[in-house]
């Protein structure tokens, strides 16, 4: 046996696996609880010391990493876990993760929640967008703090840490480009294209003016009585309503007439253009 084959012969083929670190608006009032299955053991991969596995591939001529990453350098958790009396404050770290992790990473604490978060419109941006649950259980929301409406947001909520329920809860978080909307607020709504704009019954040509001097345009229409697909309307229509779509885009349902609006739906807008500028 040569002195390599005796060093690698000698290395520990199972060593200690590294141990697990510690871990909008209302989510739910009442989220539903019913027990789950007891918790399966969780069973780490066998990691073999990196040094001997590169001293093993430099006799072949060739280095590289083994495939089950030491944990120093595994991706940042996409969750924060923070104990608070009989509960768990969790912080969303990266609204970007894939559900995966959430989901691994609640396993991780013996809680059955999955974690959805997709790209919304900027009024929707770190609101909760749906949900299912099973039966009645306490998930509470903590915080939304948002640099600016469409921004950077920190999403927290309360689980009692004696949570043994199950509940697929969704969040939006800010589009990259690219990207279509999953959720999407009122149009005129703080952070959205036409904030400050009374678009409703103005005429297409006026409401794609406002869209233009806000780098925005209209992406299709829908006009009738079954909302049918138009790429394009006369511009002397009226505008009944716009949702966003994508960043810099929205749709707009259309109409030969005039629009009528209910007092109430009245009421509505004049609250949306309080604090507007005048004129």
């Amino acid at each position: 046996m040569s002195r390599i084959e005796r060093m690698v012969a000698a290395i520990d083929p199972a060593p200690d696996a590294p141990g697990q670190g510690q871990g909008a608006r209302e989510l739910f009032h009442e989220i539903v609880a019913t027990p789950v299955p007891a918790r399966r053991r969780t069973r780490w991969p066998v990691l073999v010391p990196v040094a001997a596995l590169l001293a093993a591939a430099v006799v072949m001529g060739v280095a590289f990493l083994p495939a089950e990453a030491p944990r120093a350098i595994a991706p940042p958790a996409a969750l924060a876990f923070t104990r608070s009396g009989d509960d768990w404050i969790v912080t969303v770290k990266d609204l970007y993760a894939a559900p995966e992790r959430f989901e691994s990473e609640f396993r991780a604490r013996g809680f059955d929640i999955h974690l959805t978060i997709a790209p919304g419109s900027p009024s929707t941006v770190g609101q909760v967008t749906g949900g299912e649950s099973s039966e009645e259980a306490r998930i509470e929301e903590e915080s939304v703090e948002c640099e600016s409406p469409g921004g950077r947001c920190a999403v927290a909520f309360r689980i009692p840490a004696d949570f043994t329920g199950s509940a697929t809860i969704s969040f939006a978080r800010a589009a990259r480009p690219g990207e279509r909307y999953q959720s999407a607020g009122d149009a005129d709504a703080t952070g959205e294209l036409l904030h400050c704009v009374p678009f409703r019954g103005m005429t297409v040509d006026e409401v794609r003016a406002a869209l233009a001097e806000r780098g925005g345009s209209i992406e299709e229409f829908r006009v009738g009585k079954k909302s049918e697909r138009a790429s394009q309307v006369p511009g002397n229509w009226f505008v009944e309503d716009a949702v966003p779509t994508a960043p810099g885009q929205v749709l707009v349902w259309a109409q030969p007439d005039q629009v009528r609006r209910s007092p109430e739906a009245a009421e509505l807008v004049n609250k949306k253009m309080a604090g507007c500028p005048k004129g």
